[in-house]
């Protein structure tokens, strides 16, 4: 799942909740914004649990060619001098921190599972090497053991749950895939101090995520008077609410988002449904987006940058 389509699920998730608890918009948006702060906390101490681990596998007794390969493993070597992960590990929440750091046993877990695939290594790289021959098979040694391990370990999973406020599986795959991206990133000659994978910081994902929640609501009776007016006067309330609320969204990256290609918008709201919604949802909610751009092209109001607009 890309980020930004995360950012759509999430924006929809919270207009949702908006509409069903009537609170006040701005305190939902604030809600919103944490959660999303959350996955950035996540991401940053999933990290660091690599950290840990390596740490503890350095002091290991009877260290298997797998631990071995973990605790000297260049790519960690690189990422334990970052100073952006430490100076964000030690500034969140102490209770948070507290807890992860009391929780040994889960490093001890993830040890101990080492020690009980031996073959790990066989399986992905020819028998004969008794060590890597290159940073890059280090580093696909890393990633492939992270996807396999740590990323379906249930106890681990149920562990973060109950840390972090999770959204849903999706919120801790994408912290997942942050933490692989940030690893395939690293390289022998990457600094010390490069930055890390961050969500909430980027102005670009920030100010879209806002935008897109801010305009959805604040011109809900535009859109609902197209989405009425081209569904041959479809009784608006006899549309599932958070169908309407993807219309509402769908059609405000038509007419709000100038460097979005509506064929892009359409596809990703068309994917968003095959996860909230009915297979018919999914018919008529193309159909009404198919009808409500075609209108809008013909009325010149869609303002779009770049190539083409399909």
């Amino acid at each position: 799942m890309s980020i930004r389509r995360h950012f759509r699920i999430r924006s929809l998730q919270f207009l949702y909740a908006q509409h069903l608890s009537k609170m006040d918009s701005k305190k939902v948006e604030k809600n919103m914004l944490k959660s999303i702060e959350s996955l950035h906390h996540m991401y940053i101490f999933l990290l660091y649990l690599i950290l840990k681990i390596r740490e503890n596998a350095i002091n290991f007794n009877n260290k298997t060619a797998i631990i071995q390969k973990f605790a000297y493993n260049s790519v960690i070597k690189i990422l334990s001098k970052n100073k952006y992960l430490i100076e964000e590990y030690h500034s969140t929440k102490n209770s948070v921190k507290i807890l992860w750091n009391q929780q040994d046993k889960y490093i001890f877990m993830l040890l101990q599972e080492m020690q009980k695939k031996p073959n790990f290594c066989k399986k992905y790289y020819k028998e004969s090497y008794s060590s890597f021959d290159s940073f890059e098979e280090e580093k696909t040694f890393l990633i492939k053991y992270y996807k396999n391990f740590f990323i379906p370990n249930k106890k681990l999973v149920e562990y973060i749950e109950d840390l972090y406020y999770i959204n849903g599986e999706e919120d801790l795959y994408i912290a997942h895939t942050m933490v692989c991206k940030t690893l395939q990133f690293i390289n022998l000659s990457t600094p010390k101090n490069f930055k890390l994978y961050n969500i909430y910081k980027n102005n670009e994902n920030k100010k879209f995520i806002i935008s897109l929640y801010r305009n959805t609501i604040f011109h809900k009776d535009e859109f609902n008077n197209l989405i009425n007016n081209t569904s041959n006067n479809w009784d608006i309330k006899r549309i599932a609410i958070i169908d309407l609320i993807i219309l509402q969204m769908a059609i405000c990256e038509f007419l709000y988002f100038p460097n979005i290609p509506p064929k892009a918008t359409m596809n990703e709201y068309i994917e968003i449904t095959k996860i909230f919604c009915m297979e018919k949802s999914k018919i008529f909610i193309n159909g009404i987006l198919d009808n409500i751009f075609k209108f809008l092209y013909k009325k010149n109001k869609i303002f779009k940058i770049g190539k083409g607009l399909m």
